[in-house]
């Protein structure tokens, strides 16, 4: 593999089921149950800890092992107990989590270390708070068993995938799902992006998938793997998705459009079973317990000064040695600077300089598609002599007919000196008609030579019409565009003229000076030019939503800076674009810094504190799940410690006062269980009875 840089290589003992970053390094688990950690300042393994002892070992793409910065999570094959140890010590399981009633098939820390969720057979989702490893909700059922599951950026959304092909997104802050949808096959991975906006998911048909979340739309499908893709990781700037296969390819994904960038083999002829970024390299481990160290695109300065003095062929050369280097931001000069390159090649070739053309554009042919472009001139070199002729002696109808026959012609620099030329004399012939109506004669005369070309339909426009300039230059002074454009849909021809492109440019100009202004708050300077931008035909609908946005925006701002809370949450429910606001998340910290302390009294099972704690929010409806889901935590840790009491309670009304509220779950069907009450389920008739709108209660014991 000469066009990847390796930088280091291991053998581990089974497949890598993961690779996670820890406090000291990175931390390789197997599927032998060993954690292994990477020291990232000298590339090299360190310290080998069994987490557990079992001769059952996991598929080889398990996702049931996982870890944050200083936890790891691990289940046996085919367990029900998902086992907790620390990064500093693997080899000591500290807690096993046992909610489950079918094996474990996939588990996932948040990225803020605080929660951790795992999925089983049974369908069932937990999420556990990580710092008392107490479970904090369960999440509606699934109908199959859960494929993967995956933490947004921020901890706030979880993705849960199905293998029925069903999927769904959880707000972990409102204890609410908010998206449920199906995909045409199970997905392998997912992953957030785009401020966490948007789903990036692979999957066994080999799709790719880009979902909006905040819409509730897949975006795009595409089919851009030639084998069963499995993993993925996604860049820092969140523009490229790292995607390894079965077959030990590596994919490079746009994200913008969702397109492969490129794909390389690896010469491992086992499946890539997990992928880390971290640090400009990429981890990548297979199947058969290789790990390997690959350098992605860690500041490679020769690679950088080549492309700022635009050395194309040793920049090419570094490319060959690393393909990964395209991916860096400098690398873009083989992209806009190929146009130039390409019409100096081509005005090589019509001068019969091939030999000068193919050394231009060598450093350019690694693109099939620049090839091809380039291959198209090189075999039409006669072709394009005979256009240059034309143009010499003026033929300008034959020239004009040239380019009908071969379309390839108007992408070249003698097209653009053909076109040259008769902007020229259209701009004469326009100042001469400017000037005196007079001069009518002397316009037709210059335009003349074109009266058999395509621009006819122009020319007899522009002398049956000559006071159109004038209309159309005072209404671009006066800055009165609605009019403007409205004359150049009448008037075609106007779009051909230098006035219109610097129109056109102006526009484009002031919407990126807009958004970037509605991209940093100052909504008056947007506002301002939004309004100015909607007389501009190709910017008015955009620009009218983001007027809409930004009103919306500026409402919650003023909302919050004078401490209307109900509003402010009942308008962050009507547009769900406010809750990623960072005054809005600032806002909610008071609410959270709450919940803590709610979450800590109700693991004491002190529904009766709970009141105080949520005497501002508890009518909110923004927040009302999460709160009634604290109540239902605080009610089951009351039963089972009042259980213990040998006060004479009435259970049967106690518990009928829980399913009036949450229903039979899982958590009211284990207490009994496990407690010898299943005769009160078994007599309660979770249909019949009249459920009952959530509503605080300090206990639901009944005496």
């Amino acid at each position: 593999m000469n066009n990847i840089d390796i930088v280091n290589r291991f053998h581990l003992k089974g497949s890598i089921l993961s690779i996670n970053q820890s406090e000291d390094g990175l931390i390789a688990i197997t599927q032998n149950y060993q954690a292994f950690r990477i020291d990232t300042k000298t590339m090299q393994i360190k310290n080998l800890s069994t987490l557990l002892h079992s001769k059952e070992l996991p598929h080889k793409y398990s996702k049931t092992t996982s870890a944050s910065k200083n936890l790891i999570s691990i289940a046996e094959s085919s367990s029900k107990t998902l086992s907790i140890a620390t990064a500093k010590s693997p080899s000591e399981i500290f807690i096993k989590l046992d909610y489950h009633k079918g094996s474990i098939s996939a588990s996932s820390f948040s990225n803020d270390s605080n929660t951790l969720a795992s999925g089983g057979e049974d369908g069932r989702i937990h999420i556990y708070d990580t710092h008392k490893f107490q479970k904090i909700i369960t999440l509606p059922y699934r109908p199959d068993y859960i494929s993967a599951l995956h933490f947004s950026k921020d901890s706030r959304f979880l993705f849960a995938s199905c293998f029925n092909k069903s999927n769904m997104i959880f707000d972990c802050q409102r204890a609410k799902t908010t998206n449920i949808f199906s995909t045409s096959e199970v997905v392998e991975w997912a992953d957030f992006f785009d401020k966490n906006s948007k789903l990036f998911m692979i999957l066994r048909n080999s799709n790719s998938i880009i979902y909006d979340i905040r819409t509730n739309q897949t975006l795009s499908i595409a089919t851009p793997f030639t084998s069963w893709p499995t993993i993925f990781c996604i860049n820092d700037d969140e523009n490229l998705a790292i995607v390894g296969s079965r077959d030990s390819t590596i994919y490079i994904i746009n994200l913008k459009e969702n397109k492969k960038t490129f794909s390389i083999k690896l010469d491992n002829t086992t499946g890539i079973s997990a992928l880390y970024l971290h640090l400009g390299k990429i981890f990548v481990g297979f199947t058969n317990g290789e790990l390997l160290i690959i350098s992605y695109n860690d500041k490679n300065s020769e690679f950088i000064q080549a492309c700022k003095k635009k050395d194309y062929k040793n920049a090419a050369k570094l490319l060959d040695k690393n393909i990964f280097l395209s991916l860096l931001p400098c690398a873009s000069i083989f992209d806009d600077d190929w146009e130039i390159i390409l019409k100096d090649a081509i005005e090589l070739l019509s001068n019969d300089k091939i030999d000068d053309a193919i050394e231009l554009v060598e450093p350019f042919m690694r693109d099939s598609a620049k090839k091809d472009a380039f291959n198209v001139y090189l075999n039409s070199k006669n072709t394009l002599k005979k256009f240059q002729d034309l143009i010499d002696k003026k033929s300008y109808e034959e020239a004009y007919n040239m380019t009908l026959q071969a379309k390839f012609l108007i992408k070249t620099s003698h097209f653009e000196y053909l076109e040259n030329i008769w902007h020229k004399a259209f701009n004469n012939a326009k100042k001469l008609l400017e000037d005196d109506i007079g001069n009518i004669d002397s316009a037709r005369k210059i335009l003349e030579p074109f009266l058999k070309t395509p621009k006819r339909t122009i020319i007899m426009q522009i002398l049956n019409n000559i006071n159109i300039f004038k209309d159309a230059e005072r209404l671009v002074k006066d800055q009165n565009f609605k009019d403007y454009f409205a004359l150049t849909a009448n008037f075609v021809y106007l779009k051909d003229t230098e006035l219109y492109k610097k129109v056109l440019i102006l526009g484009d100009n002031l919407y990126e000076k807009a958004i970037n202004y509605e991209n940093n708050g100052h909504y008056d300077e947007f506002e301002k030019l939004a309004k100015f931008l909607q007389n501009f035909p190709s910017y008015k609908d955009v620009i009218t939503d983001y007027l809409v946005s930004a009103s919306k925006k500026i409402e919650i701002l003023n909302l919050i800076a004078n401490k209307k809370t109900n509003e402010v949450y009942k308008l962050a429910l009507e547009f769900d674009e406010l809750q990623y606001l960072d005054e809005f998340k600032e806002f909610s910290k008071e609410f959270n810094a709450l919940y803590n302390k709610a979450k800590e009294m109700a693991f004491k099972g002190r529904a009766d504190m709970l009141d105080d704690i949520f005497k501002d929010y508890i009518k909110i409806e923004y927040w009302i799940d999460n709160i009634k889901n604290i109540y239902k935590i605080a009610y089951i840790e009351e039963f089972k410690l009042r259980i213990k009491e040998k006060n004479v309670i009435n259970w049967t009304k106690s518990i009928n006062n829980y399913i009036d509220i949450f229903g039979k779950d899982d958590e009211i069907i284990d207490f009994c269980t496990a407690n010898k009450l299943d005769y009160i389920l078994d007599n309660t008739n979770d249909d019949e009875r009249i459920k009952i709108e959530f509503r605080h209660q300090k206990t639901l014991i009944q005496k």
